[in-house]
């Protein structure tokens, strides 16, 4: 029988994961009865968690997804606990949602259970995708980024036809040799990242939001995050190098380091991912930007409709956010009405980003039965070029910077 302390702390987790954007499900395996859901894994089935918790996936899920869930399955096993499995459309929809999967096996073995966390990258996805349809964007923007972008064309036998010149940098192959030579790509792949590309090769399919491990010419492992597309003839992704956040992720899963509200990294794990962030500006010599808000209006919402109303707008405000950055760059919530955003770019991205924030905070927020309400943001901005790359420092002269905005918004002047 559980305690009070005990049944206290399962009421709160349970209000905690609630709130979280992500979808979380429990289930136990082989049998995939549903033992929890949070309610944003049930909204996305259109049902509450009442009417999922106790019922099979095969009566939630189609066929094809069950096919795929089992072998996942197959992969989850005592000695390998954790999986990440990519990008997929549920319920037959054009939703995108990355899975991570935890294995949790019982003493006996008759008891084991997988906990799913899922998470919505619909619009960066779709964004990601028809950013790549101009040949000349394609051109323009790939030579500059800091991800490797690349095009390979499987006829009549699969060969590069493109690469990034940061590929070097990186991997420590230069594109050339890449372009040469496609078995060079093949042999770099280490563990089971090389039959997933085979297989993916042989199928003529992308692959879903995947993480690949490669031997640099350094002989470091590199983890590249890796997203790819169907394009005439063959197919064009883009790998990002997150071997730092990946070590990060590891290192930090014991640790409470999201806000309940929101979802979002709280303090302490932004001040870990923004160290992180300013490693690699340091390393590749590009610009990073931090991005300091605060509601204008929260105050307001409060005093007048109450303070879940002004929950509402603090997790609207969160989801809205989410949706403007970039894949990899860093929201998080410091606690009242303050968020702040790691932007990995210059000042003129920063600014960019600015406007879209301000763009997508224009629109009205429903609070229930009273009606709906606006809640700008006053919003600072520091860069790497003016500040340095000291993490404090570049948090308070946009702290200072929000506030200047703040008091030009007062004297009714632009900021």
């Amino acid at each position: 029988m559980k305690t009070a302390s005990e049944a206290t702390c399962e009421h709160v987790l349970g209000a905690i994961l609630d709130a979280m954007p992500e979808r979380v499900i429990r289930y136990k395996v082989p049998d995939l009865t549903i033992l929890y859901c949070n309610v944003a894994w049930a909204a996305g089935h259109r049902l509450a968690p009442s009417g999922v918790i106790g019922r099979n996936l095969a009566e939630l899920l189609t066929a094809s997804q069950i096919a795929v869930l089992r072998q996942h399955l197959e992969v989850l096993t005592p000695d390998n606990l954790i999986i990440s499995n990519g990008t997929h459309t549920p319920n037959d929809t054009d939703e995108w949602i990355h899975w991570v999967d935890r294995f949790l096996p019982d003493a006996d073995g008759s008891g084991d259970q997988v906990v799913a966390v899922g998470r919505d990258e619909s619009s960066r996805h779709l964004a990601e995708l028809q950013l790549l349809e101009s040949e000349a964007q394609f051109r323009e923007l790939a030579d500059k980024s800091a991800d490797i972008v690349w095009r390979l064309r499987l006829d009549p036998t699969p060969r590069f036809d493109y690469v990034s010149p940061v590929v070097e940098q990186i991997l420590g192959y230069s594109p050339e040799s890449l372009l040469a030579d496609f078995s060079l790509f093949l042999d770099i792949l280490v563990d089971d990242s090389r039959d997933v590309v085979v297989r993916a090769l042989a199928a003529g399919l992308p692959l879903g939001r995947t993480d690949l491990r490669f031997r640099s010419a350094h002989g470091e492992i590199v983890i590249g995050e890796t997203l790819t597309a169907l394009i005439p003839g063959g197919l064009q992704g883009i790998s990002r190098d997150v071997t730092e956040l990946r070590g990060l992720q590891d290192s930090l899963t014991s640790l409470a380091l999201r806000d309940p509200l929101t979802g979002l990294p709280n303090r302490r794990l932004l001040e870990e991912l923004l160290e992180q962030a300013l490693a690699r500006a340091r390393s590749s010599g590009h610009g990073l930007s931090v991005l300091f808000l605060d509601l204008d209006s929260l105050k307001a919402v409060n005093d007048t409709y109450g303070h879940d109303a002004g929950d509402i707008v603090l997790r609207e405000t969160a989801r809205r956010l989410m949706g403007v950055v970039r894949s990899g760059e860093t929201v998080a919530r410091l606690g009242g009405d303050e968020f702040v955003i790691v932007c990995e770019s210059d000042r003129a991205g920063a600014e960019r980003l600015v406007s879209r924030i301000h763009a997508a905070l224009r629109e009205p927020i429903v609070v229930g039965a009273a009606g709906s309400v606006r809640c700008p943001a006053s919003i600072g901005v520091a860069d790497t070029d003016r500040v340095g790359v000291v993490a404090g420092e570049l948090i308070a002269a946009a702290d200072a910077a929000m506030y200047e905005c703040k008091r030009a918004r007062r004297r009714s002047t632009p900021c």
